[in-house]
Protein backbone atom coordinates (compact mmCIF):
# COMPACT_ATOMS: atom_id res chain seq x y z
CA UNK A 1 0.00 0.00 0.00
CA UNK A 2 2.99 2.59 0.21
CA UNK A 3 4.41 1.61 -2.66
CA UNK A 4 0.76 2.28 -4.30
CA UNK A 5 0.76 5.97 -2.72
CA UNK A 6 4.07 6.37 -3.84
CA UNK A 7 3.08 5.75 -7.46
CA UNK A 8 -0.51 7.61 -7.17
CA UNK A 9 1.78 11.03 -5.91
CA UNK A 10 4.53 10.41 -8.78
CA UNK A 11 1.47 9.91 -11.64
CA UNK A 12 0.25 13.28 -10.18
CA UNK A 13 3.20 14.86 -10.43
CA UNK A 14 4.09 13.91 -13.87
CA UNK A 15 0.33 14.67 -14.91
CA UNK A 16 0.95 18.05 -12.91
CA UNK A 17 4.06 18.71 -15.14
CA UNK A 18 2.60 17.22 -18.49
CA UNK A 19 -0.14 19.93 -18.32
CA UNK A 20 2.21 22.50 -17.45
CA UNK A 21 4.77 21.26 -20.39
CA UNK A 22 1.80 21.82 -22.63
CA UNK A 23 1.19 25.12 -21.52
CA UNK A 24 4.78 26.12 -21.91
CA UNK A 25 4.83 24.93 -25.72
CA UNK A 26 1.24 26.58 -26.52
CA UNK A 27 2.90 30.00 -25.12
CA UNK A 28 6.36 28.96 -27.03
CA UNK A 29 4.34 28.39 -30.09
CA UNK A 30 2.24 31.89 -30.03
CA UNK A 31 5.50 33.62 -29.24
CA UNK A 32 7.14 31.86 -32.24
CA UNK A 33 4.00 32.60 -34.51
CA UNK A 34 4.65 36.58 -33.17
CA UNK A 35 8.64 36.56 -33.96
CA UNK A 36 7.44 35.22 -37.28
CA UNK A 37 5.22 37.86 -38.10
CA UNK A 38 7.68 41.02 -36.71
CA UNK A 39 10.02 39.28 -38.83
CA UNK A 40 8.01 39.64 -41.89
CA UNK A 41 7.31 43.23 -40.72
CA UNK A 42 10.87 43.93 -40.25
CA UNK A 43 12.09 42.51 -43.62
CA UNK A 44 10.50 44.65 -46.03
CA UNK A 45 11.65 47.91 -43.73
CA UNK A 46 15.43 46.20 -43.83
CA UNK A 47 14.91 45.80 -47.77
CA UNK A 48 13.57 49.56 -47.97
CA UNK A 49 16.64 50.80 -46.03
CA UNK A 50 19.09 48.84 -48.04
CA UNK A 51 17.31 50.57 -51.27
CA UNK A 52 17.80 53.88 -49.44
CA UNK A 53 21.52 52.96 -48.66
CA UNK A 54 22.12 52.49 -52.23
CA UNK A 55 20.55 55.72 -53.40
CA UNK A 56 22.17 57.88 -51.21
CA UNK A 57 26.00 56.21 -52.28
CA UNK A 58 24.81 56.95 -55.98
CA UNK A 59 24.41 60.33 -54.98
CA UNK A 60 27.40 60.77 -53.12
CA UNK A 61 28.92 59.81 -55.95
CA UNK A 62 27.28 62.06 -58.39
CA UNK A 63 28.26 64.64 -55.79
CA UNK A 64 31.91 63.74 -56.04
CA UNK A 65 31.93 63.80 -59.81
CA UNK A 66 30.27 67.17 -59.34
CA UNK A 67 32.26 68.62 -57.17
CA UNK A 68 35.46 67.38 -59.25
CA UNK A 69 34.17 68.98 -62.20
CA UNK A 70 33.75 71.94 -60.20
CA UNK A 71 36.93 72.18 -58.98
CA UNK A 72 38.31 71.40 -62.91
CA UNK A 73 36.67 74.22 -63.64
CA UNK A 74 38.10 76.58 -60.91
CA UNK A 75 41.12 75.78 -62.21
CA UNK A 76 40.56 76.46 -65.82
CA UNK A 77 39.18 79.91 -64.59
CA UNK A 78 42.32 80.87 -62.77
CA UNK A 79 44.29 79.77 -65.52
CA UNK A 80 42.66 82.14 -67.62
CA UNK A 81 42.45 85.07 -65.07
CA UNK A 82 45.69 84.76 -64.59
CA UNK A 83 46.61 84.53 -68.99
CA UNK A 84 44.36 87.66 -68.59
CA UNK A 85 46.32 89.27 -65.92
CA UNK A 86 49.61 88.75 -67.38
CA UNK A 87 48.29 89.80 -70.66
CA UNK A 88 46.83 93.32 -69.30
CA UNK A 89 50.33 93.93 -67.59
CA UNK A 90 51.68 93.42 -71.06
CA UNK A 91 49.58 95.68 -72.79
CA UNK A 92 49.85 98.48 -70.36
CA UNK A 93 53.43 97.97 -70.50
CA UNK A 94 53.47 98.04 -74.03
CA UNK A 95 50.77 101.11 -74.12
CA UNK A 96 53.47 102.96 -71.55
CA UNK A 97 56.35 101.98 -74.53
CA UNK A 98 54.53 103.28 -76.92
CA UNK A 99 53.82 106.53 -75.51
CA UNK A 100 57.23 107.47 -74.58
CA UNK A 101 58.31 106.25 -78.63
CA UNK A 102 55.78 108.59 -79.42
CA UNK A 103 56.85 111.49 -77.61
CA UNK A 104 59.92 110.87 -78.73
CA UNK A 105 58.90 110.67 -82.39
CA UNK A 106 57.69 114.18 -81.95
CA UNK A 107 60.37 115.86 -80.24
CA UNK A 108 62.17 114.40 -83.32
CA UNK A 109 60.03 115.73 -85.87
CA UNK A 110 60.51 118.98 -84.20
CA UNK A 111 64.23 119.56 -85.62
CA UNK A 112 62.93 119.07 -88.86
CA UNK A 113 62.74 122.42 -91.35
CA UNK A 114 60.67 123.17 -94.34
CA UNK A 115 61.85 124.67 -97.00
CA UNK A 116 59.44 128.14 -96.28
CA UNK A 117 61.03 129.97 -93.70
CA UNK A 118 58.97 132.30 -91.57
CA UNK A 119 60.03 131.86 -87.89
CA UNK A 120 59.03 129.57 -85.24
CA UNK A 121 55.54 129.23 -85.13
CA UNK A 122 53.97 127.28 -82.72
CA UNK A 123 50.83 124.42 -83.54
CA UNK A 124 48.27 122.36 -81.84
CA UNK A 125 48.65 118.57 -81.54
CA UNK A 126 46.09 116.55 -80.05
CA UNK A 127 47.89 113.16 -78.65
CA UNK A 128 46.06 110.33 -77.66
CA UNK A 129 46.42 108.02 -75.20
CA UNK A 130 45.07 104.21 -74.82
CA UNK A 131 43.20 103.68 -72.00
CA UNK A 132 41.12 100.79 -70.98
CA UNK A 133 37.12 101.04 -71.63
CA UNK A 134 35.17 98.94 -68.66
CA UNK A 135 34.95 95.65 -70.94
CA UNK A 136 38.76 95.72 -71.27
CA UNK A 137 38.90 96.37 -74.29
CA UNK A 138 41.11 99.36 -75.58
CA UNK A 139 40.05 102.87 -77.36
CA UNK A 140 41.19 105.67 -78.21
CA UNK A 141 40.43 108.84 -76.26
CA UNK A 142 41.58 112.25 -76.62
CA UNK A 143 44.05 112.87 -73.80
CA UNK A 144 45.55 116.18 -73.89
CA UNK A 145 45.94 119.34 -76.64
CA UNK A 146 49.41 120.54 -76.55
CA UNK A 147 50.97 123.79 -77.90
CA UNK A 148 54.15 122.64 -79.45
CA UNK A 149 57.14 124.60 -80.51
CA UNK A 150 58.65 123.82 -84.11
CA UNK A 151 62.24 124.29 -85.31
CA UNK A 152 63.86 127.34 -86.80
CA UNK A 153 62.20 128.24 -90.29
CA UNK A 154 59.27 125.78 -89.83
CA UNK A 155 55.76 126.73 -90.58
CA UNK A 156 52.41 125.76 -89.97
CA UNK A 157 51.07 124.22 -93.01
CA UNK A 158 46.92 124.65 -93.35
CA UNK A 159 44.28 121.83 -94.09
CA UNK A 160 44.00 123.67 -97.56
CA UNK A 161 47.92 123.64 -98.74
CA UNK A 162 48.61 120.26 -97.99
CA UNK A 163 50.30 118.49 -100.49
CA UNK A 164 51.32 114.83 -101.16
CA UNK A 165 54.81 114.89 -98.95
CA UNK A 166 56.70 117.42 -97.32
CA UNK A 167 59.38 119.74 -99.03
CA UNK A 168 62.24 119.71 -96.43
CA UNK A 169 65.14 122.04 -97.12
CA UNK A 170 68.04 120.14 -95.96
CA UNK A 171 70.89 122.52 -97.06
CA UNK A 172 73.31 124.56 -95.07
CA UNK A 173 72.64 127.90 -96.52
CA UNK A 174 70.58 128.97 -93.73
CA UNK A 175 73.62 128.98 -91.64
CA UNK A 176 73.47 126.48 -89.20
CA UNK A 177 76.01 123.31 -88.78
CA UNK A 178 74.76 119.87 -90.51
CA UNK A 179 74.53 117.64 -87.10
CA UNK A 180 75.97 114.17 -87.71
CA UNK A 181 74.44 111.19 -88.38
CA UNK A 182 76.27 109.92 -85.03
CA UNK A 183 74.56 112.04 -83.45
CA UNK A 184 71.26 110.82 -83.51
CA UNK A 185 69.49 107.99 -81.27
CA UNK A 186 69.70 104.46 -82.80
CA UNK A 187 66.31 102.54 -82.45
Amino acid sequence: AVVAAEVRRLAERSQTAAGEINRLSASSVQIAEHAGELLGSIVPAIQKTADLVQEINSASNEQKTGADQINKAIQQLDQVIQQNAAAAEEMAGTATELDGQAEELQASAAFFRTDEGGGSKARRVTQTKALPDKRGAMKQLPHKTAEKGLGPGARVVKPHEVQTGFALDMAESRGKKEIPDSDFEKY
